[in-house]
């Protein structure tokens, strides 16, 4: 499924904290007894030591709403610490023809595995470390184990931790030789990011780790000079861009169109998506 290129995409959004933000490091007090007791994971950027979200961690929590979305349009996804897990290469996949091995493979994926990955399957969607636009504002919450007979604060149990009180980060995800219902899904996924329904890193429970997108810029590459819209990497349906984008494909070496929708809406993206068929498409 990857021996050639068929489309991208390159998704950028801007994240706003709307509650504090923790994304716990492993540093150990105990080797710098001024630190807090669990603190921001941190890294070197631009030539100072600054908050980031790994890439890892927001990679995570989209799949797992990616998950329970896929399972709304009636295609369940696999429990990736099952050792049992059926996202697996057949066990005829390399009697196939090489071209054709890929899609075999790709066929016998549940719908999370087909995007994000899996142990026998190269991930389609890439994000990187984010790292904040300007300065952000760090803060320290304490907190305290319950006693779970008397209801009160467990003796000796205090403990501090480091938070982001407010801050933007910009959010870069692409994706290569990506399905339309893959990208309609996603487009569900970080609406529901943008409102609250799902919280990025520690203590979200408590109401942290809430963000809202504030921008969003959207970059499409397409590889296949027939294409005049927006077309998925697999089936024939191609969705017309509205006039109001004034958008045309220009082509030139190496031969893609390239167009990109500056500053659109996540709702306007979905309206965008409202004639893909997902429950036809997300079984196929």
């Amino acid at each position: 499924m990857f021996g050639k290129l068929i489309n991208e995409a390159k998704i950028s959004v801007l994240l706003h904290t709307k509650s504090p933000l923790t994304i716990r490091s492993n540093k150990s007090k105990l080797i710098e007894p001024s630190l807090f007791d669990m603190e921001c994971i941190k890294s070197r950027y631009q030539g100072k030591d600054t908050v980031i979200i790994p890439g890892s961690t927001l990679k995570g929590v989209l799949r797992n709403r990616y998950e329970k979305i896929s399972a709304l349009f009636g295609k369940e996804c696999c429990n990736i610490f099952d050792k049992n897990n059926p996202c697996k290469k057949p066990y005829d996949w390399d009697k196939k023809p090489y071209e054709e091995q890929g899609a075999y493979a790709y066929k016998n994926m549940c719908p999370a595995c087909r995007l994000f990955g899996s142990l026998d399957m190269a991930s389609r969607i890439y994000i990187p470390d984010t790292y904040p636009e300007g300065e952000c504002i760090l803060g320290g919450r304490k907190g305290v184990a319950i006693n779970r007979i008397t209801g009160a604060s467990h003796p000796s149990a205090l403990y501090d931790f480091e938070v982001v009180e407010e801050g933007k980060f910009r959010v870069i995800i692409r994706l290569k030789n990506y399905e339309l219902y893959q990208m309609a899904l996603l487009l569900f996924v970080l609406k529901d990011l943008d409102e609250g329904y799902v919280s990025l890193g520690a203590s979200s429970t408590r109401g942290n780790g809430r963000m809202e997108i504030q921008e969003m810029d959207i970059c499409f590459r397409e590889y296949r000079q027939s294409v005049t819209g927006w077309r998925g990497a697999t089936g024939i349906q191609e969705i017309p861009l509205n006039e109001k984008y004034n958008i045309n494909y220009d082509w030139e070496l190496p031969f893609f169109g390239e167009m990109g929708l500056q500053g659109i809406s996540i709702e306007e993206m979905i309206e965008n998506c409202e004639d893909i068929d997902i429950k036809k498409d997300i079984r196929r």
